[in-house]
């Protein structure tokens, strides 16, 4: 009787203990307040409604300086995604303006500042300043992806549009963009491991091809770092695609009337990608041939709208300048708002927009920034037969009624640069 007695004492004891601990968990993750003072005062005193709206009103410069678009600009841009951002009002209290949410996006994508100082600054909650930024960049690249501003080739006569301007623009003809890929450096994802590893950092790959005039026409986002530079391209849906002739790429014919041979029409790359049928790369190492460095040259020129693209990419976008703080999706989302924002902005009609959003000190400079790293040359120097076709351009450029006046004095002078430097 004694034991019956103990066993059930124990087990009341038991019970009692575990009731105990369940309130005092309860208790200890008990919200003290249901939104704190600070937040309920947005509308009186945060950023936005204090000075946002001053700035649109008063000071447009300060506006376009800021958000990289004019006060117009952007009630163009709000008027396309407002209606995805827009939440229904409660009897607790009134949602979010889609304004306020588009306005809080900008700040963070053209500035890089963190997601709390920007919260505290518009006196929304860390949480909810995450979310807000996650999905406003799903709905910018969506809807702009609908308006046209990320519309890939259609048909061949487009392509050629694309390669015509490259010849006028750029003195290189049969050119359908120039090609690159960049690291974008991200903070450690939670149990990550090594998947997004690249030289001690963590990163995902951007792969972009622009046309001449800095606009994207095809991109890749989200490959994990840790692949090798090549093995990315190659695995890549923009790799499958070119590889596979899935793009609708105009055929191999005579650039002028005259010319011997049919070349093909090429993407612009560089080492970092192998010669192909459809690949253009540079002569490697210092060689001595003119035509070579003729070749070199005239290449050059034609890639560097894509180095520019993503020089202008992440001057603009300020948060590529450091790595970015987020959940890998998230930060895909913010990659690709970023890239359909720049093809917005950089198609504008009026030239004013175009110069305030890309003015000429832009290019020039060298990005400096630690959250966009270049990839690298990873493929050997080996090409098939098929490829070699490819280095009839070489000819092409060093005929003398084809070649541009300044080609001979560009490359002579780059050689007396390297001659310098050995000595």
């Amino acid at each position: 009787m004694a034991a019956v007695n103990k066993r059930y004492f124990l087990k009341v004891l038991l019970l009692l203990s575990l009731r105990l601990c369940i309130r005092s968990r309860a208790d200890k993750y008990k919200k003290r307040f249901w939104v704190r003072k600070i937040y309920q005062e947005r509308c009186e005193k945060g950023e936005y409604h204090l000075l946002v709206r001053e700035m649109m009103l008063f000071d447009q410069e300060f506006f376009t300086n800021r958000f990289r678009m004019t006060p117009s600009t952007f009630e163009k841009l709000l008027t396309w995604v407002g209606p995805y951002l827009q939440k229904k009002s409660t009897v607790m209290r009134d949602p979010i303006a889609p304004s306020e949410r588009l306005a809080l996006t900008l700040r963070y994508l053209t500035t890089g500042d963190a997601q709390v100082t920007i919260g505290a600054s518009y006196r929304i909650s860390p949480t909810t300043t995450g979310r807000i930024i996650h999905k406003t960049c799903q709905v910018i690249w969506d809807v702009l992806k609908k308006q046209g501003f990320l519309e890939l080739p259609q048909n061949k006569e487009q392509w050629k549009k694309i390669s015509q301007d490259f010849n006028n623009y750029w003195n290189y003809p049969h050119a359908l963009g120039a090609i690159d890929g960049k690291h974008i450096v991200i903070q450690a994802p939670p149990r990550a491991g090594s998947d997004f590893l690249i030289i001690k950092k963590l990163s995902i790959v951007l792969m972009g091809v622009c046309d001449a005039h800095y606009k994207f026409i095809l991109v890749d986002v989200g490959d994990s770092g840790r692949q090798s530079d090549g093995s990315v391209y190659n695995n890549c849906y923009l790799g499958y695609a070119i590889e596979n002739n899935l793009l609708n790429l105009p055929d191999s014919e005579k650039i002028t009337s005259n010319c011997d041979i049919d070349l093909p029409y090429v993407l612009l790359g560089d080492d970092a990608f192998g010669l192909k049928t459809f690949m253009m790369k540079p002569y490697p190492g210092a060689t001595s041939d003119i035509s070579q460095r003729i070749f070199n040259y005239r290449l050059s020129r034609g890639r560097r709208t894509i180095e520019n693209t993503f020089r202008i990419l992440a001057s603009r976008f300020r948060v590529f300048r450091r790595p970015i703080n987020c959940h890998v999706d998230c930060v895909i989302e913010i990659t690709k708002a970023a890239i359909a924002l720049h093809n917005f902005l950089i198609s504008s009609r009026s030239p004013r927009e175009i110069h305030s959003y890309c003015p000429p000190m832009v290019l020039p400079q060298e990005s400096g920034d630690r959250g966009m790293v270049g990839i690298r040359r990873t493929f050997s120097n080996n090409y098939s037969n098929d490829a070699r076709i490819v280095r009839g351009f070489r000819k092409f450029f060093s005929a003398e009624e084809r070649c541009v006046s300044w080609q001979i004095d560009s490359v002579t002078r780059t050689t007396l640069n390297q001659d310098k430097d050995k000595c």
